[in-house]
């Protein structure tokens, strides 16, 4: 009876001690990933991957929850970025025109046209280790977040309610609702247009009522969260690009051991690049599957973009004169 009873006493102790040092229940890290767009954006499919592999590669002792549509913080985009900061949320995915709001020399990414060939200007100055990318990690690490990897949310587009845009005075007068970044406001104030700072999960309700007369972002955003349901007129700019990041909070990245730190960051490098041809795969079938939905489609010529630029130049006078001629060199900028 001694024997027996001395046996499962043994066993409980084993059990605890496995519980509490490295069982499968009692070892897990339960982390939150947060999002700013919908389940169908490429953003994430990102973040998906991101998890998938850290799962695996971990074994499990990891496990990701992802919050689209910035759930954590009830829409509010730039609330969602304060709590990576500080160190709540674990994860995070957010537009680097947000970090902006913490880190202002991220202007310099998204001038107008400040990428002269398209996205063979972004693959040299953002990806494959260019010297625009580097600058965006160093700019957020400064500030307290861990970038760990670029994606793409792309070039910015433009949508309204009112007319075809072909050339700056198209602008005048329309209220357009703008990410609160002082170089979209800028921007669109110096093209005649009434610029709103919204959160993004109030645009759909405030165009369907007329609050607003048009928006601006990449097609993904445009398509995933069903503004051709309220918008006419869509102007393919391609006119501010948007990356992405992929960040960790300083405080939950400095609790992993090298090992993990290491998976976590060919985790989000493997990710991020797979989302960027997943981005640019859906770019592809974005413009045509709006246009079946109803909107109306123009793009700029090259002539039409040249009469912006004439008119936009003094933004870069203004913003080289703040932050340096150097810093918009490692995005491009040439100055003429």
């Amino acid at each position: 009876m001694k024997k027996s009873i001395g046996i499962a006493v043994s066993v409980l102790i084993a059990f605890a001690f496995i519980i509490g040092c490295g069982g499968k229940k009692g070892n897990v890290r339960d982390l939150k990933l947060s999002v700013t767009t919908s389940e169908t954006s490429s953003w994430y499919y990102g973040a998906a991957e991101f998890k998938r592999m850290v799962e695996e590669r971990t074994n499990g002792r990891f496990k990701i929850s992802i919050y689209p549509n910035e759930q954590l913080a009830s829409g509010d985009q730039t609330k969602t970025l304060e709590m990576l900061y500080q160190g709540i949320n674990e994860l995070d995915i957010h537009s680097a025109m947000i970090h902006n709001n913490v880190e202002p020399k991220l202007t310099a990414c998204f001038m107008p046209w400040i990428f002269t060939k398209g996205y063979e200007s972004v693959d040299q100055y953002v990806f494959n280790n260019g010297t625009g990318g580097q600058k965006i990690k160093e700019l957020i690490a400064a500030k307290g977040a861990v970038p760990l990897a670029l994606g793409e949310n792309g070039f910015r587009q433009i949508t309204n309610n009112k007319l075809a845009i072909h050339k700056p005075s198209d602008f005048k007068g329309m209220k357009f609702r703008v990410p609160s970044v002082t170089i979209l406001v800028d921007l669109y104030k110096m093209l005649g247009a009434d610029p709103v700072s919204m959160s993004f999960s109030e645009v759909f309700t405030a165009l369907q009522q007329g609050t607003i007369d048009g928006q601006e972002n990449p097609l993904g955003i445009i398509s995933s969260s069903k503004l051709y349901e309220v918008q006419k007129f869509l102007t393919i700019a391609n006119y501010s690009y948007d990356p992405i990041v992929l960040s960790a909070s300083k405080k939950f990245w400095d609790s992993l051991s090298a090992e993990d730190q290491k998976i976590f960051q060919d985790a989000a490098t493997e990710a991020m690049k797979a989302q960027v041809i997943e981005t640019r795969k859906q770019d592809k079938e974005l413009l045509q599957g709006l246009q079946d939905k109803g909107i109306k489609a123009n793009s700029l010529t090259t002539a039409e973009i040249a009469a912006f630029q004439t008119q936009l130049a003094p933004l870069y006078k203004k913003y080289i004169d703040q932050y340096g001629a150097e810093l918009f060199e490692a995005f491009g900028y040439k100055a003429k």
